[in-house]
């Protein structure tokens, strides 16, 4: 363990009351989990779409994208409804607001039965680019999804199709980044268009 996550972990109860303070810093990429941390400029954007398409107090899904949700809580005001769904047990110093998560089970999680349903906005980040892992990721939003939310999810251009297939998203203009940057083409899908997140135009056949 790393002396920043332990510093963490032993305040954990002082540092939730002010979870703005909690940055990626403190959890340091496990690359045995796939886990490669977006940039500042990517975080900020993807949590900037998530607040700006949901009013105060709805449900947000964060699914795979600890870096998203924590570039969220710098945003968000203090009784929002954000939560992290990671199987990385670190993020439990999130409390009530972490649900762990095993995309191979999509379904079982704690408190899916309370959650089923309510969630307005969805990023999901999966963590491995296989059809198996995108398709329960999505199975998983799909379960928690509201009849009217919007979806985004940050994967490799290989899941284009799928991701279409699946639950209708489509390519957009803007493009992830990762702190270490990546050999695989990544990109962001979406369910939706707002005023700054926009779908490439598909060529006339």
């Amino acid at each position: 363990m790393d002396d920043q996550f332990a510093k963490l972990q032993n305040h954990a109860d002082e540092m939730f009351e002010e979870r703005k303070n909690i940055t990626m810093d403190y959890f340091q990429e496990d690359w045995q989990l796939s886990q490669f941390w977006y940039d500042d400029t990517t975080a900020e954007f993807i949590a900037s779409r998530a607040l700006e398409n949901t009013d105060d107090g709805e449900y947000i899904a964060f699914i795979s994208s600890p870096t998203a949700y924590v570039a969220f809580n710098k945003l968000a005001s203090e009784n929002s409804n954000a939560f992290v769904f990671e199987y990385d047990t670190r993020f439990d110093v999130f409390k009530d607001q972490f649900v762990f998560y095993d995309f191979n089970k999509p379904l079982k999680f704690p408190r899916a039965s309370e959650l089923k349903g309510k969630f307005k906005f969805i990023v999901a980040d999966p963590p491995f680019l296989n059809k198996d892992c995108l398709s329960q990721t999505i199975e998983t939003a799909k379960f928690l999804a509201a009849d009217d939310a919007k979806i985004m999810i940050n994967t490799g251009a290989v899941m284009e199709k799928l991701a279409n297939e699946l639950v209708g998203a489509r390519i957009t203009k803007f493009y992830p980044a990762h702190r270490g940057g990546l050999s695989n083409k990544f990109f962001c899908y979406s369910t939706f268009e707002d005023a700054k997140l926009k779908w490439q135009q598909q060529p006339e056949i």
